[in-house]
This record gives structure tokens, C-alpha cells and sequence, in this order.
């Protein structure tokens, strides 16, 4: 980073800190054209501290600190859960958080810079955090005191895995290239169907399309209807509010490089603000850029127990950025109420006849 755009980096960030800058602080980093990441390492030495942990050690005293908001996002949507950590098992590069509301599942080699922040605003107060980015910036994951956490935890945390270095700023690597996969008309799509037919559990699913070369989008359109459909663009709309209604358990998961963070439960308050749909329940909410919703499709995952029915959201690259499905206990079928929900949703061929007419 040249010294002018520390220079900028540094303005702009004290700035947000102190409330004096609208908008989010990833939207401020890409108005300087900087990662996330970038602009708060900025801050390095004023109000962030750099942190060097090993996840292993760090992420089970994640429970130390009682209640926490955490959230997750990708750039079409935040999700965001209360609750407290615990049940963390880390396996090399993967990591399980199973405490029911804190719900994650953390690739952790792209875990490459964590902070924690504190800012200061008239309008939000005082937020204390710890902030996750991957190599190249991005944000992964955030850890956020409410009022119930246990400040000192935190303090201890800090000075338990401060990094030596404190200068202000960090090194980002370029984005990592998208996965080769197959030209359509290189895929043995009969052997693909046959294949996706023969699935015995849900998590077979993403190594099924590894093994024939096919990124998700691509698989679910070669495979066709009877494992996939498009769905019209108000889909997920008439989803959200017949759950709501009917007040099924359901599980929504949001991702990016190095985390998934899932909601598992009902679900209440729906409000649309603009391009947003938003669940807004007490331990938890969901922001949804429903203009960001390029391809939506209903999939049908064979189990043993019969069928795993989800609900996908693709963005205009055709990268996944949501999944939703019915809350399922393991080696138990499908709740048919869900099942019966979401193949009720319009379908993109339907909706764009009714057009026609």
C-alpha cells in the first residue's frame, strides 16, 4: 500500500470508528478501492490489535467470553447469530463449532489475518469484536460482545495471543483462481445422474461433483428435474413467509471462503426494507440482497432415509451464497411439512408463462 493510501486508510477508518463516516466499513474499503481487511489493519496501534493465534488454542476459549453475536457474510448476505460458543472439535485446517446457536463450520487455511477491534460511536456505542479476514482481506468471520459477555474474558484474550508485530497495516494476497471444472459437453451427465441417484447421506454430495468435475450450479442443471429446478426470482420471498407462518423448523446457511454459520429453528419477523428481505428475530437475523438473487433452485439430495430437499441462491458468477432446508435429525426422513413447502414454490417456467399470458 503506497503511503497515500495509508495515509487515506487511516483517515477514513478513525472515522468510521468514531462514527463519522456512513456506511459499513467494507463499503468504505472499496470506496478507496482497499479490502475489509486493509482498513482496519489501518487501525493497528489506535483501536485494533493484532492477533497471532494458533485456532486450535484460540477458537475453544471463544467460550470464555459468555454470550456473543457472531456473524458471517458473504457480498449478497449477513447472517448473524447470539449465542455462546462451545462443542469445538479442530481436525487440521477444519473446524466444528455444535453449540446450537453458534452453529460453524470453519475452514481455517483461510484464516490469514485476526484483529480485535473496538470503535466507539455516538450511535452504535462502544462495540468490542475480534474480526477474522482471509489472505486477501475478505471478511470470514466477527465475534461481537453484547451485553452480557464477559469483558475481562476478552482482555485475557487479547493478552493471551497479541502478536508481537503492532505496526499498522497488513500484506494481502490476490483473490485465489476459480476451480477448473468440466465444459458441459465433456461431462458423462447419464453417469453423473446415476451417481447423484446412488447417494446415501447429504454430505456426499459435494464430493460427487468433485469427482466429475462440475461446479454446483453446472451439476444441478446437467442432472435436470428430477433432482433439480429453477425457481422463480420471488421464491425465496414466498418461503420466507410461508415458514414464518407456519412456524416450521428450518436451517438457513450462509458462507464464504473460511466459515459457514447455520441457523437451525423457527423463524418469525420478515420485514422487506428496498433490495433487502430480513429476518429479524431475537437471536437471530439475516440481511438479504434479493436483487442479488440471480438463479434460486429447489434440489433434491437422495439419503438413505428417502430425500433432502434445499432451497439454493446464486449470484450473477453462479456462486452459491445461501442454502435453506428443513431442520432434520441424522439418520431421521425429511419433515414432509418443509418437503411439501418448498416444492410448492413457483417455478421459473411458471412464473414466466403467467408473464406471457
Amino acid at each position: 500500500m503506497s503511503e497515500n493510501n495509508f495515509k487515506n486508510a487511516t483517515e477514513a477508518w478513525n472515522a468510521f470508528a468514531a462514527g463519522n463516516a456512513k456506511g459499513y466499513a467494507v463499503d468504505i474499503a472499496a470506496e478507496l478501492n482497499l479490502t475489509e481487511g486493509e482498513l482496519v489493519a489501518a487501525g493497528i496501534g489506535i483501536n485494533v490489535v493484532r492477533l497471532d493465534a494458533d485456532w486450535g488454542d484460540f477458537i475453544p476459549r471463544l467460550e470464555e467470553l459468555g454470550q456473543v453475536k457472531i456473524l458471517t457474510r458473504n457480498p449478497s448476505v449477513v447472517h448473524e447469530k447470539i449465542g455462546t460458543f462451545g462443542k469445538v472439535s479442530i481436525n487440521g485446517e477444519m473446524g466444528l463449532v455444535l453449540n446450537h446457536d453458534v452453529d460453524l463450520r470453519l475452514f481455517l487455511g483461510h484464516w490469514g489475518h485476526a484483529f480485535a477491534v473496538e470503535t466507539n460511536n455516538p450511535r452504535a456505542g462502544r462495540r468490542r469484536s475480534f474480526q477474522i479476514f482471509d489472505h486477501d482481506g475478505r471478511a470470514v468471520h466477527k465475534i461481537f460482545l453484547t451485553e452480557q459477555s464477559d469483558e475481562a474474558a476478552y482482555d485475557k484474550l487479547i493478552s493471551d495471543f497479541k502478536a508481537d508485530n503492532q505496526s499498522s497495516g497488513i500484506e494481502v494476497l490476490p483473490p485465489l483462481p476459480k476451480a477448473v471444472t468440466l465444459p458441459d459437453d465433456d461431462v458423462d451427465v447419464e453417469n453423473l445422474r446415476a451417481h447423484w441417484r446412488r447417494m446415501t447421506d447429504v454430505h456426499q454430495y459435494h464430493g460427487m461433483l468433485k469427482d466429475f468435475n462440475v461446479g454446483r450450479q453446472q451439476g444441478m442443471r446437467l442432472a435436470g428435474p428430477e433432482f433439480a429446478e429453477r425457481l422463480s426470482r420471488d421464491a425465496l420471498k414466498t418461503l420466507l413467509e410461508k415458514a414464518s407462518e407456519s412456524g416450521i423448523s428450518i436451517m438457513v446457511f450462509v458462507g464464504n471462503s473460511g466459515a459457514i454459520q447455520i441457523h437451525t429453528g423457527p423463524i418469525k419477523t420478515i420485514r422487506e426494507m428496498g433490495e433487502w428481505i430480513n429476518i429479524m428475530d431475537p437471536t437471530f437475523t439475516l440481511h438479504l440482497r434479493m436483487d442479488q438473487i440471480f438463479e434460486a433452485w429447489i434440489v433434491r439430495k437422495p439419503i438413505r432415509e428417502g430425500v433432502v430437499t434445499t432451497i439454493e441462491l446464486y449470484d450473477a458468477d453462479l456462486n452459491n451464497f445461501a442454502i435453506f432446508c428443513g431442520e432434520r435429525k441424522r439418520k431421521d426422513p425429511e419433515n414432509p411439512d418443509w418437503q411439501k413447502l418448498a416444492e410448492s414454490l413457483p417455478r421459473l417456467e411458471t412464473s414466466m408463462a403467467a408473464v406471457a399470458e
